[in-house]
């Protein structure tokens, strides 16, 4: 539906989806909720970006993230909204959990072993800062130093405005940024695990190292945020990203959009959506593990933990003793054999629950776990929950299994 959308009846509130920015997953997830409840969905700002003059409907997802004509009509507007991404006029939202973002690449890069961790701070939005901060906070506690890139500091860059993410205003700014960040590059200790508080954020590390003639991720491993698959495959080596889980914020902000328009009280006004997991690709494809057996391991794990391994197993492909391997791996990996593996196989299970509909015996099977009890034993004394909860609190392809259902009541409420 385009230009200024009116409810076409009682029953099928009209809501406008106004993102600033095209997201095929937030949008699936806005689409899914809306099918359930029946709305009508404005989506023209998708087509061409233009705010819609006098708009009438019921509601409004919307995403402020950057500067834009849509800040004033949201200002003004009356109507239930819910902002993606970020908080804005002590309005609804739902945002990514950033101290969850930040607290998973540190420990991604643990386990990788690095010592040395840097963040690379584009933008002075609040968002980026709690990434840092927990990302900061984990890498010291884990025993590392972390390094803290601060371009708005650098830049004397303003301090945030209402939404304004203050991004490099013109090529003269961008290449400036470049150049500064490739010295800051440079005059880090080598290797070192850089995050970037967003993929765009660590697509300019990648071409910083570029220009300096840096190997990634020899010398340096960079991680974004988003997993926008498109930027991350085609970047200058393809990047590895945290998934936030885009599809369940388009699906929750509907959510919350809805209690509103039903006038129910709401749970939470701010909603966080915590991230899925990590995406690895050539960026960080690398340990920096100074032991050469430990590390030996580590990779056999990875790359076998689907199948019948154990710790025994494992380390008999090294030429140590047992006992050596298992002190070396606690202290280099901070875990013990065992617990890799069975971490390992943790992780596969939680992505297919959350991005499947496989059946829990088939995940088991596929993760390495011996049997589904198994698998539900694990989940619960790590994850408090069991698989089939989980899958309901985080999943995807759960968000609209109950979209066959949900007709039949809207049918017989006279529509």
């Amino acid at each position: 539906m385009n230009g200024a959308a009116r409810p076409l009846s009682p029953h099928r509130p009209v809501i406008l989806v106004a993102l600033n920015w095209y997201s095929l997953a937030v949008h699936r997830g806005i689409a899914r909720y809306a099918r359930e409840a029946g709305w009508v969905l404005d989506s023209s700002m998708t087509r061409h970006g233009l705010v819609p003059k006098d708009w009438r409907g019921d509601g409004i997802i919307c995403c402020l993230h950057w500067g834009s004509d849509l800040h004033e009509m949201v200002e003004r507007t009356t109507l239930p909204l819910v902002n993606i991404g970020s908080r804005i006029l002590n309005r609804p939202a739902v945002i990514p959990d950033d101290r969850a973002i930040g607290k998973l690449a540190a420990g991604y890069f643990k386990k990788r072993g690095f010592e040395n961790y840097a963040f690379f701070l584009k933008s002075n939005a609040l968002t980026g800062r709690d990434r840092c901060r927990a990302f900061a906070e984990t890498a010291r506690r884990a025993g590392g130093q972390c390094f803290i890139l601060d371009w708005p500091k650098a830049s004397a860059m303003p301090k945030q405005t209402r939404y304004s993410q203050h991004y490099p205003a013109s090529e003269h700014d961008e290449r400036r940024l470049l150049t500064w960040l490739a010295a800051e590059i440079d005059r880090l200790p080598k290797p070192v695990a850089l995050f970037g508080e967003f993929d765009d954020a660590a697509i300019d590390v990648l071409y910083a190292c570029r220009e300096q003639g840096i190997m990634v991720p020899e010398q340096v491993a960079v991680l974004g945020t988003d997993n926008d698959e498109l930027r991350c495959e085609f970047s200058p080596v393809p990047l590895s990203s945290i998934d936030i889980n885009q599809e369940l914020l388009g699906y929750r902000a509907a959510s919350l959009l809805d209690q509103q328009l039903k006038k129910e009280a709401l749970s939470r006004r701010i909603a966080r959506v915590p991230p899925v997991g990590i995406v690895t690709r050539q960026s960080t494809d690398i340990l920096a593990i100074a032991h050469p057996h430990v590390a030996t391991v580590l990779r056999y794990i990875w790359q076998n933990y689907a199948r019948r391994i154990n710790a025994k197993t494992a380390a008999a492909i090294v030429p140590i003793s047992y006992r050596w391997l298992h002190e070396a791996f606690l202290q280099h990996v901070g875990r013990t054999i065992a617990d890799e593996i069975q971490h390992k196989r943790l992780e596969a299970a939680k992505k297919l629950l959350a991005e499947s509909r496989q059946k829990a015996r088939d995940i088991a099977t596929a993760a390495g776990f011996p049997n589904e009890d198994r698998m539900g034993r694990v989940f619960r004394r790590v994850e408090g929950m069991s698989p089939m909860t989980y899958r309901r609190r985080f999943g995807k392809a759960a968000l609209s299994a109950s979209e066959t259902v949900v007709r039949a009541p809207r049918k017989a409420a006279g529509r």
